[in-house]
C-alpha cells in the first residue's frame, strides 16, 4: 500500500475536520513529561498516587486558558494532544453526575460513551465514597478495570468495545479539590464495528450495527482497531472564582493493519467533542437533581422489555421516517423497517434511548420521544 494511498485512507477514516493545523500547536512543557509518566503507572500498580509528585500538571492546568490546544510527543507509537476548557461551578456538582455510580456515564457524556461497566462491582461500590471526599475537601483514590465502548464516529461511524485500567484520586490542592483520572488501554480493541450518527452529533441519536466494518461509503470492508490509548484528565477546582479548570492529556493509536492512523489534531477534536456536550449537560440551570437522575435509571432499569419497547418503537419510527436512504447508511434502513433493530435491542440499550431523551427533553433539547416518566406503558409519545 503506498503512502499516498495510506494518507487518503486515514484522511477517511479519521477525517475530522481540522482547523488548526498540528504545525501550529505549541507543544506542552518539557516539565510535564515525567509527572504524566508517573500518573500513566498508577493504574496498574499498587502504590497510592502521591499529590506531592504533580505539582507541575496542577499549577499547568489551571493556569492554562480554557480552549487551548496543544501537542504532545508521540508514546508508543501513539499520537497524542492536550486540549483545556473549563467548568461553571464547583468540583461538587461535576462529581454527584459524571463519577456517579448510580448515574451512567452516557448522561455527561452522550456523545462519547456508549457504555461503562467496572468489570470488579466492588470498584461501583467504592465510587460511592468519591462524593463524600469532595465534599469534606479529603482524599480519595481507587483503581480499577472497565469495559467501555464508545459512540459511533461522526465521519466514518465505526465504534470500538475496549477494556482499560483506571485509576482516579481526589486531594486538596492550592485553590480547592483536585480530581485526576487516568485511564490505559494496553491491549487492541475489538474489532470496529458499523454504527451510525443520525443527524447532527449535537442531538445525540445513535444507531449500532454488529456488522464489522465502517459505515463509510467504500469502508466497509476495513479490519479497524483501537490498539492502545492513554488519557489523563486533571479538574481543578478553583472555589473562589467558582470554576472548575480541566486538561485533558490523551494518546491514541488506532487504525488497521497495525497502521497508526491517527494524528494530533484527531485527537484534539475528539476532546473538543466530548468537553462540548461535558459543558452542556453539566452547565445547564435545567439539569435534573442527580437524585431525580439516579431514580429515573433505577425505575427504566425495572421496568418490562414490553414497556420499554413501547416507549423506545416511536423513537425508532421517528429515525427511519426522518432519515433519507442517504443518511440511513450501512444496514440500519433494512435493520429498522424490518423491525429487527427493535427486536435485538438489549434491555440496556432500551434504557438508554429513554433516559437520553428524559435527559434532552428536560434540557429544553430536540427530542424525538416525549417521556412523562419511567415504568409505564404509552408514556412516550412521537
Amino acid at each position: 500500500m503506498t503512502l499516498r494511498l495510506l494518507c487518503l485512507l486515514a484522511a477517511l477514516v479519521l477525517g475530522f475536520a481540522a482547523p488548526v493545523r498540528a504545525e501550529s500547536l505549541k507543544p506542552v512543557p518539557e516539565s510535564l513529561y515525567p509527572e504524566l509518566e508517573y500518573l500513566l503507572t498508577v493504574p496498574q500498580g499498587s502504590a497510592d498516587l502521591a499529590p506531592d509528585k504533580l505539582n507541575a500538571i496542577v499549577s499547568f492546568v489551571a493556569a492554562t486558558p480554557q480552549g487551548v490546544s496543544m501537542s504532545m510527543r508521540d508514546r508508543d507509537k501513539a499520537a497524542g494532544a492536550f486540549h483545556s476548557f473549563s467548568l461553571r461551578g464547583n468540583l461538587a456538582r461535576v462529581v454527584d453526575y459524571a463519577y456517579n455510580p448510580d448515574i451512567p456515564v452516557y448522561v455527561t457524556m452522550p456523545s462519547s460513551v456508549r457504555d461503562q461497566e467496572w468489570l470488579d462491582p466492588a470498584t461501583r461500590d467504592d465510587l460511592k465514597s468519591l462524593s463524600r471526599a469532595v465534599e469534606q475537601g479529603g482524599s480519595f483514590q481507587l483503581r480499577g478495570r472497565e469495559r467501555e465502548i464508545i459512540t459511533p464516529d461522526a465521519n466514518t461511524g465505526g465504534y470500538y468495545a475496549y477494556r482499560q485500567d483506571r485509576a482516579m484520586a481526589v486531594f486538596p490542592g492550592p485553590t480547592g479539590p483536585v480530581l485526576v483520572s487516568v485511564a490505559c488501554q494496553n491491549e487492541p480493541s475489538d474489532i470496529g464495528r458499523k454504527g451510525l450518527v443520525v443527524g447532527p452529533d449535537s442531538d445525540w441519536n445513535y444507531l449500532y450495527s454488529a456488522e464489522t466494518g465502517l459505515t463509510k461509503t467504500g469502508l466497509g470492508w476495513v479490519d479497524s482497531y483501537m490498539y492502545q490509548a492513554y488519557s489523563v484528565l486533571v479538574l481543578v477546582s478553583d472555589t473562589e472564582a467558582g470554576v472548575v479548570r480541566v486538561g485533558s492529556f490523551k494518546w491514541l493509536n488506532a487504525g488497521w493493519a497495525k497502521v497508526n492512523m491517527v494524528k494530533q489534531m484527531h485527537i484534539v477534536n475528539g476532546i473538543k467533542r466530548f468537553a462540548a456536550d461535558f459543558k452542556a449537560v453539566l452547565e445547564s440551570p435545567r439539569l435534573p437533581q442527580a437524585g431525580e437522575l439516579a431514580a429515573m435509571y433505577r425505575d427504566l432499569q425495572g421496568d418490562s422489555p414490553e414497556n420499554l419497547r413501547a416507549q423506545v418503537a416511536p423513537y425508532l419510527d421517528a429515525i427511519a421516517a426522518g432519515g433519507s436512504s442517504s443518511s440511513l447508511a450501512g444496514p440500519f434502513k433494512k435493520l429498522l423497517t424490518s423491525g429487527e433493530y427493535l427486536r435485538d435491542m438489549s434491555r440496556e440499550e432500551m434504557v438508554k434511548i429513554v433516559l437520553k431523551e428524559f435527559l434532552k427533553q428536560r434540557l429544553g433539547r430536540q427530542t424525538l420521544i416525549q417521556v412523562a416518566r419511567a415504568g409505564a406503558t404509552g408514556t412516550a409519545h412521537p
